[in-house]
This record gives C-alpha cells, sequence and structure tokens, in this order.
C-alpha cells in the first residue's frame, strides 16, 4: 500500500497522503527528468494503479511514437507488479491528437477503474478537457510525457520522476544494490504545501515495496535507466517511509 510518509509537520485538513492524489483522483502528470528516464516513470504509474486498487478494468493509452522510442508494459511484468492482465485494456493511438480522444472519452466513462496515457505532450485547453472529465466522472487519470514537458497546466498534479544510483547492498557489498527512484512533487493542487519536495524511493524486493527514505547516494555515476526496466514490474507494489 502506498504509506504517508513520516514527517514533522501536521497533515492538511482533507488532503490525501502521499502520494498526494495519484492514481486515486483528479489528473496528474508524470514526467521524465531526463531522456532515458520513461521506464523508471512507468513503475511510478504502474505504482499509482496498482495501490488505487480501484474495481474494474483500466485504460492504458499509448501514442505510437512512444512506443517506438520506450517501448512498451508487458503481460508478464504486469502480473510481477501484481496487476492482472486482463484489467487493463492497451490503446496505440497514430498520433497526439488520437490518443487524446481516446483519453477523452475513457475519462468520461465511469466504468473504467483509471486512465493512463503515454503522450508527447498536450496544450493547456486539452489538460483543461480532461481535468473537467475526470471531475465529472470520478475516473483518475495518469499521464505520461518525456522530459521536455513543462509550464502550466491544469492537472491537479506534475510529479518529475528519475532513476537513481542504488545504495550498496546490506548483505553482501559486492551485490547490485536495490533500483532506486528520485520523485519531484513540482506542483500540487491537493497539497500545495509539498509542491517542490523531493521524494527518494528504493525497492525492497522482499516485501516486496517501494519505500521513502530519506537520501541515497548521489556521488556515484548515473547508472543506465535501459538497466532498472525489468526491475520495474516489480515495484509497483507499495510505499513506505524507513529511517
Amino acid at each position: 500500500m502506498f504509506r504517508q510518509p513520516i514527517t514533522s509537520e501536521a497533515p492538511e485538513a482533507a488532503s490525501p497522503p502521499f502520494p498526494f492524489g495519484l492514481g486515486r483522483a483528479g489528473m496528474h502528470e508524470l514526467v521524465e527528468a531526463g531522456f532515458g528516464d520513461f521506464p523508471a516513470l512507468t513503475g511510478f504509474a504502474l505504482a499509482a494503479l496498482r495501490d488505487a486498487g480501484r474495481p474494474g478494468v483500466s485504460l492504458w493509452v499509448r501514442q505510437r511514437t512512444l512506443s517506438l522510442e520506450h517501448g512498451r508494459v508487458c503481460g508478464q511484468g504486469l502480473v510481477a507488479a501484481g496487476l492482472d492482465p486482463g484489467r487493463l485494456l492497451l490503446v496505440e493511438a497514430r498520433d497526439r491528437m488520437e490518443a487524446l480522444r481516446a483519453v477523452e472519452e475513457g475519462a468520461r466513462d465511469k466504468a473504467l477503474a483509471a486512465v493512463v496515457a503515454e503522450l508527447d505532450d498536450m496544450d493547456f485547453t486539452a489538460a483543461r478537457r480532461l481535468v473537467l472529465a475526470s471531475q465529472d466522472s470520478g475516473v483518475p487519470l495518469v499521464l505520461m510525457f518525456p522530459h521536455k514537458r513543462s509550464g502550466a497546466t491544469a492537472a491537479h498534479g506534475r510529479w518529475r520522476v528519475s532513476a537513481q544510483p542504488s545504495m550498496p547492498d546490506p548483505h553482501d557489498q559486492r551485490a547490485p544494490g536495490r533500483p532506486a527512484w528520485r520523485a519531484v512533487l513540482e506542483k500540487s493542487r491537493l497539497r500545495p504545501g509539498e509542491a517542490g519536495r523531493d521524494f527518494y524511493l528504493e525497492l525492497h524486493d522482499e516485501t516486496p515495496c517501494l519505500r521513502l527514505v530519506s537520501g541515497l547516494a548521489t556521488a556515484t555515476p548515473r547508472p543506465q535507466p535501459r538497466r532498472l526496466g525489468p526491475a520495474l514490474a516489480g515495484s509497483s507494489v507499495g510505499w513506505r517511509r524507513t529511517g
């Protein structure tokens, strides 16, 4: 499960805990911090779907150009993530406009558990239309974008996600460390006081869950994001705070 990070600050009234409504309510954007971080971004989106636990089928819309650049989610990975591939409807759109139409149609369908989309960009007007559709139906939207995405947005939240260097394995210094991520909350209408905060997350295979940690190694060279791809499926189970 997603679990609220431990802080010294009092929680804001009537506001959701970490990850602040992602996958549960409203429209949220996930943006890769740099080219090559899309696998980490996908793991973050899968975590939101898995943990929200909303009944029904989810719609996943892919813009074809992004599928060619970053690859696709697969059934085996979804099973390892604790998600039923039979409850995920995949749609591949030829271009941005076709993808946005599919997302908007899904956002208006109250029978869907959620809508996830991979888009190269969208303007403020399109974002506003999707927000209104989500609010009317109650269907949460999770939209993923390449690193060039910036500027104003009508979304309830925007995260910028990257893969991070791993800490040494606590049991074997020669073994690879656990996959790690950094998620920066750039914007949050549901928790505006949290905007600008960095959240560091680490995959714990034995639980399995993603844990919030106070800090990670930053002096070591950054690993190639592709090496984290196979581990993403197992990362999408839950979040906890350690330390």
